[in-house]
């Protein structure tokens, strides 16, 4: 297992009578998958796919649009949709990024109307590494979602939009981790 150092000014919650870390392991790049998976009770739609693989960070969502963006250990950063691909410029080499680095953002509508436009097909109990499901009848029609590479423990970097309710999501056991943010925009149902 490879070992990451924890810095100094770092907010770690230690057991009583524990001695403060100075490193702490993590997984090298590995196949690890995450989805978002949007359901209105009736159907599952796939939203948001996260892959980390030895050749870099890959993320899509399912919105009609269908953005996908891929950020290569090589620092190369490639953004396309279903009508576009660009290489868009030269970013730090992963794992070693100095800072956090927004990978992808998007706005979408997720109410019924426009969920059946949804690309990624429905979502069939496949394996992945962990499921996030997300209730449209209890959100509000609109959601923004943030996807970070982080290095680690600089999670508390990132900004937040406060006026909008916000789900977190942060995953500590790659280099970088991978910090995912969804905001509820509009009023709840």
């Amino acid at each position: 297992m490879n070992r990451a150092k924890v810095p100094q000014n770092s907010n770690v919650l230690v057991e009583l009578g524990g001695k403060y870390p100075t490193e702490v392991g993590y997984d090298p790049f590995m196949p690890f998958e995450i989805l978002w998976v949007i359901t209105n009770g009736q159907m599952r739609k796939n939203f948001l796919w996260i892959a980390m693989r030895k050749s870099g960070i890959y993320v899509a969502d399912g919105t009609p649009f269908n953005v996908h963006t891929s950020y290569h250990t090589d620092g190369t950063f490639h953004w396309k949709t279903k009508n576009r691909k660009r290489v868009l410029d030269k970013r730090p080499a992963l794992p070693d990024i100095p800072k956090p680095i927004l990978i992808q953002n998007a706005s979408t509508s997720i109410d019924d109307d426009y969920l059946v436009l949804f690309n990624f097909a429905n979502f069939e109990d496949r394996l992945v590494d962990e499921i996030i499901y997300l209730d449209n009848r209890k959100l509000t029609n609109g959601i923004n979602y943030h996807v970070w590479a982080v290095p680690p423990f600089r999670h508390g970097e990132i900004l937040l939009h406060t006026e909008y309710p916000a789900y977190i999501h942060i995953i500590t056991h790659t280099n970088p981790w991978i910090e995912v943010i969804i905001y509820e925009e509009g009023k709840r149902k």
